[in-house]
């Protein structure tokens, strides 16, 4: 899956970076897509978006992909 985004906020305080699909694969099945992380304590991902159809399908595909990079991070964090 292809897919563009641009940075749309970020807010120091809180430790939280907003990202908005522009272009790609995403928008042809979504109206809207957009990522907020937040790191107070803990990481925290929120995926927002808007389907197009009542069938289109929950995006999986991205959750998985945030608990691998999550996997591989705290990996790498945890090797002394």
């Amino acid at each position: 899956m292809f897919c563009k985004s641009v940075i749309e906020a970020i807010d120091p305080p809180k430790r939280s970076i907003t990202w908005k699909a522009i272009e790609g694969h995403l928008l042809e099945l979504y109206n809207s897509f957009t990522i907020i992380t937040s790191c107070e304590h803990w990481i925290t991902i929120t995926l927002v978006y808007e389907k197009k159809t009542e069938d289109t399908p929950e995006p999986l595909a991205f959750l998985d992909y945030f608990i691998g990079l999550t996997k591989d991070v705290e990996g790498h964090l945890l090797k002394k």
